[in-house]
């Protein structure tokens, strides 16, 4: 009996063992959370090198799964680091962060030291996880959203340009092209009636490419100059989710990630094309806490 149960504890001793040597796809891990959503995770983890000096940029997404999982490449001195991020709600208010670290040249002495010593792999690695989590509450300070809500929203009449990019260089271009559409109302002596918005047409998740219209509202007439830039539409009135943004409107994405998160867990069918209102003139600067969008996410309708 004493045999047999020694040739057990051996046996799982081994596998154990083949399990931690040969297994284990990674050589630490760490895990880590924030009451933001997973998306706004997700996009600040893709977006690692925009919020970093230019001396710092040392960081590649090796494969993503919006917006539940990345893998990145991470260069520490003389390392390359993997890290595969994954990201999952945990309950209505907390979303869980983590990141399985392996040191692609030395992954075999990693295992060997890691429980015994704290290396200069793990240090790195609690680091950077103490840098992430740091940069989202950090970031959380950047904006507000306020709580989501349904409502209808109504049909306009609009002069626009359509435009193209990553997520992340939207509120740039906006500004870019704000004189396009000004100087055809100026020019031809049609009036703003409203507050400027965008109605994205097409969100590319897996390359971060959003097509969208830039739109200033005005009023229906039989007809318009023509332009070879700006174009005019009325846009459909639709059921959609809506949740207040104050920040600066480069980050206005965060209200999007917001209102996605609370689709899910409410089993609400959407379409993953936003809807922004501008509230405030960026030019006039300001306290950015003050500036205000409504965010709206289409619901998808029920065919009969």
């Amino acid at each position: 009996m004493k045999k047999l149960v020694s040739y057990s504890a051996v046996s799982l001793l081994l596998m154990a063992m083949v399990w931690y040597f040969f297994i284990k796809d990674y050589d630490y891990k760490i895990t880590f959370r924030t009451p933001q959503a997973p998306g706004i995770v997700y996009s600040t983890l893709w977006g690692w090198n925009n919020w970093e000096p230019s001396s710092k940029k040392a960081v590649s997404t090796i494969s993503k799964k919006p917006f539940s999982e990345l893998t990145q490449e991470l260069y520490v001195s003389d390392s390359i680091i993997d890290i595969k991020w994954t990201i999952e709600r945990e309950s209505d208010s907390v979303t869980k962060i983590t990141a399985f670290l392996t040191d692609k040249e030395h992954s075999l002495a990693q295992k060997l030291k890691v429980p015994f010593i704290k290396t200069n792999f793990v240090r790195w690695s609690l680091a950077t996880a103490e840098h992430i989590k740091e940069g989202l509450k950090l970031h959380q300070e950047e904006y507000k959203v306020s709580k989501v809500e349904k409502t209808m929203l109504k049909a306009k009449t609009c002069a626009y340009v359509t435009l193209e990019c990553k997520l992340n260089e939207k509120a740039q271009l906006m500004i870019g092209h704000t004189i396009d559409v000004m100087d055809y109302l100026r020019n031809n002596n049609i009036v703003l009636t409203g507050d400027p918005f965008i109605e994205v047409t097409n969100w590319n998740l897996k390359d971060d490419l959003i097509t969208f219209d830039f739109c200033f509202p005005i009023d229906e007439q039989d007809s318009y100059p023509d332009s070879n830039r700006v174009k005019i539409k009325k846009t459909k009135p639709q059921q959609v989710l809506k949740t207040m943004f104050n920040g600066n409107y480069k980050f206005s994405d965060r209200g999007w990630f917001t209102l996605m998160d609370y689709a899910e867990r409410n089993n609400i069918e959407v379409k993953n094309l936003p809807v922004e209102v501008f509230l405030n003139d960026p030019h006039s600067g300001g306290d950015e806490l003050k500036w205000e969008a409504e965010i709206y996410l289409p619901i998808k309708t029920k065919t009969p």
